[in-house]
């Protein structure tokens, strides 16, 4: 309700409680803010009425208790004092155990590829004792006034005169109110930053000039506050989590009864491998479809396909533009995944693991051309595959009207093309060149076990990009330790074989707790969202010659380094005799690639991408037009420079906030498709490293 009506609006309901409903929710960070402006007396008597609590006011629009209020120094200067515990950013979040410290800053820089508090209007958040939570709202709740979102605490520290006006009118005198103001501005500096660290503070250890630099990753207010918005109205896919003391967490979180929300988007990968061309053999002979079916009867092939018929009825030619571009990569994905048993089974025949006599009681068949034919003869089943493909339309009760559609002949046609095109230019030869200042280390099948999906405080899903390297920048020390080497594993590629999320809390481990640390107990229960994943990791290692030879050497050393964590998951090699060989040295990208076209095309490889984003809205925007996007953790931008803190694990600390990055979960076959150089060129990842920020890019 708030959302659709204008403040004045809510000002002219006649019912009460209704209206304080509408009212309070107003006045909260999950709603956007509303426009007061003209109304600035009202705003400010549900201000002060909003410093009680619920119990305790029947109408928010009571001018008596307002103008009490105000004239309760006690009451009034309880509030004020809450102004000293404004933040930007929220260090108690989610561990409510940090006390005494606050963290006010500037954003951190912009960066066109990732989303931060950069991109959001700056607004404040409150935290501190949870008895004090709604003395708070009188300085800490937001709204709009001629065109700036602002707060009575940022607002009078230059104060307007119709806001001057607006306190007089409730019984304030003018030195009073003057007093009001400075007590404010001395309450509220444009940085403050902690002296020291807290004991119950988050501390991640990353390279940093010559040495290391301890960060504590902190959550930005303004941001937190647009994804509830974007929750509460349905925008985006989220996932709660639940504080059991909201209050003690924010005044944002208190709002929201400790529910509070976070983008969940998980990677689209099923934990079923397609399986073995023997029984794709058995399928057909019994009459049924080799092909994946359930790939065109899923709702997004649907919407893509919808999505070119009304494709016309956008007003914007930018808009236009998007969605075709969107409906038709759709229509690519959906039809290889459709393709994809066929597109196995063909590499089978080619890698001479099926002989070709055995297909014989298929002859004359489609799927038998299709996996018999030279590569150069496969654009000319460009035809009978787009017959089956409209007759397999034509028998579906919910695709039949796409079937010979005028308007879908030609995409349809041309995404077929696309596949046969790349199919047929793909190369199976094997290089043997040795380029021997490189490695490649193939690790395949890694288990994983309640590693964290909450990759940062804003979403769910994929587990942190700088969790993954964060293990291998430990493999590496381990390794070099072990081997007395120097060698560097600079970038990785990730495939995601399996995922699965975990349900439930997880008990945290017994530690000494109290305020004298002499109780062994457990600490409170944090929310937090885990999954279960099996992955492979292509690492590539460089190093001196004389170093690379002795890693040759060493295969039982490199399992041995092997750690043992993974995003806060215990982290396993492949069980016995579930793959060949685990870990593999490769010196050449052609012998590497040979082994990595033929992963399962269930998997999904973890892409960079290069889309821009400038808001929230934006982000939203890319992963609503494309849903092989997921947003996940890709580093840290600095909140000012790094200084000597007490109880920082380096001699130099910062305080950080994590950024949302964009990756794009691809297909094996569509990476396959795309050609060895593509891969190599497109898929690794490393830790840029600059003054202001550390962020996982593209090679």
């Amino acid at each position: 309700m708030v959302d659709k009506l204008k403040f004045h609006e809510l000002l002219d309901i006649d019912d009460i409680s209704e209206r304080n409903i509408a009212l309070r929710r107003a006045f909260t960070g999950y709603t956007v803010p509303m426009d007061v402006t003209g109304n600035e007396a009202s705003a400010l008597t549900i201000l002060l009425n909003l410093t009680y609590p619920r119990k305790r006011v029947d109408d928010l629009l009571d001018k008596r208790l307002a103008k009490q209020t105000l004239n309760t120094d006690a009451h009034l200067d309880a509030s004020i004092d809450e102004v000293q515990w404004l933040h930007t950013h929220n260090l108690k979040y989610p561990d409510i155990r940090v006390s005494k410290q606050r963290l006010i800053t500037a954003s951190p820089l912009s960066h066109s590829h990732i989303l931060s508090s950069a991109n959001c209007i700056s607004t404040l958040g409150w935290s501190h004792d949870s008895a004090k939570v709604n003395l708070a709202k009188l300085f800490s709740c937001h709204f709009n006034w001629q065109d700036r979102v602002c707060c009575l605490a940022t607002l009078l520290s230059d104060p307007p005169k119709i806001w001057k006006e607006a306190f007089q009118a409730l019984g304030m005198l003018v030195k009073d109110f003057m007093n009001l103001c400075g007590r404010i501005k001395a309450s509220l500096p444009s940085y403050e930053s902690p002296s020291r660290v807290d004991k119950y503070s988050i501390q991640v250890r990353l390279p940093y000039r010559d040495g290391y630099l301890a960060i504590t990753p902190v959550v930005s207010h303004a941001l937190q506050a647009e994804i509830q918005q974007a929750a509460m109205a349905k925008q985006c896919r989220y996932t709660n989590f639940e504080f059991t003391r909201p209050a003690a967490v924010s005044e944002l979180s208190a709002s929201l009864g400790g529910n509070v929300k976070a983008l969940n988007y998980p990677p689209r990968i099923g934990n079923a491998v397609h399986g073995l061309s023997d029984s794709w053999l058995l399928k057909f002979q019994a009459g049924q479809t080799v092909l994946n079916q359930g790939a065109l009867s899923q709702p997004r092939f649907k919407r893509a396909l919808e999505g070119l018929l009304s494709n016309g009825f956008e007003l914007a030619l930018k808009q236009r533009r998007l969605h075709k571009v969107a409906s038709m990569r759709q229509i690519r994905a959906t039809l290889t995944e459709w393709l994809s048993p066929l597109l196995e089974w063909r590499l089978e025949v080619e890698e001479n693991k099926n002989n070709v006599s055995e297909l014989a009681c298929i002859h004359g068949s489609f799927e038998y051309q299709f996996l018999t034919a030279q590569k150069e003869n496969l654009v000319g089943l460009l035809n009978p595959m787009f017959s089956l493909l409209n007759t397999i339309l034509s028998n579906s009760n919910t695709l039949q009207k796409y079937a010979f559609h005028q308007r879908l002949m030609r995409p349809l046609k041309c995404s077929l093309k696309w596949l046969l095109d790349n199919l047929s230019k793909e190369s199976n030869a094997i290089d043997s060149d040795e380029d021997n200042q490189q490695r490649y280390l193939y690790l395949k099948g890694i288990r994983v076990f309640d590693a964290q999906a909450l990759s940062n405080p804003y979403c769910a899903g994929l587990p942190s990009l700088t969790a993954v390297w964060g293990m291998v920048h430990n493999y590496q020390r381990r390794l070099n330790k072990r081997l007395g080497t120097q060698l560097r594993l600079t970038s990785f590629s990730w495939f995601i074989r399996q995922y699965s999320s975990v349900a439930g809390k997880k008990l945290p481990e017994y530690g000494m707790q109290g305020q004298k640390e002499n109780q062994f107990r457990r600490a409170g229960i944090v929310d937090n969202k885990h999954c279960d994943l099996v992955f492979d990791l292509v690492v590539h290692i460089d190093g001196y010659e004389e170093d690379l030879d002795a890693i040759d050497n060493s295969t039982d050393a490199i399992k041995a380094s092997f750690p043992a964590t993974f995003a806060g998951g215990v982290m396993h090699p492949p069980e016995i005799g579930s793959v060949d060989e685990w870990c593999e040295l490769y010196p050449s990208e052609t012998s590497l690639y040979s082994k990595l076209r033929r992963l399962p095309a269930s998997g999904k490889w973890v892409m960079p991408t290069r889309y821009q984003m400038d808001s929230l809205d934006g982000l939203l925007q890319l992963l609503k037009l494309n849903v092989a996007l997921c947003p996940v953790m890709s580093g840290y931008l600095m909140l000012g420079p790094p200084e000597s803190r007490k109880n920082s694990l380096e001699p130099l600390h910062c305080y950080a906030e994590p950024a949302i990055g964009v990756v794009e979960c691809a297909t094996a076959i569509d990476i396959r498709l795309q050609g060895m150089s593509n891969f190599f060129r497109r898929a690794f990842w490393m830790l840029d490293i600059k003054e202001t920020s550390m962020l996982m890019k593209r090679i």
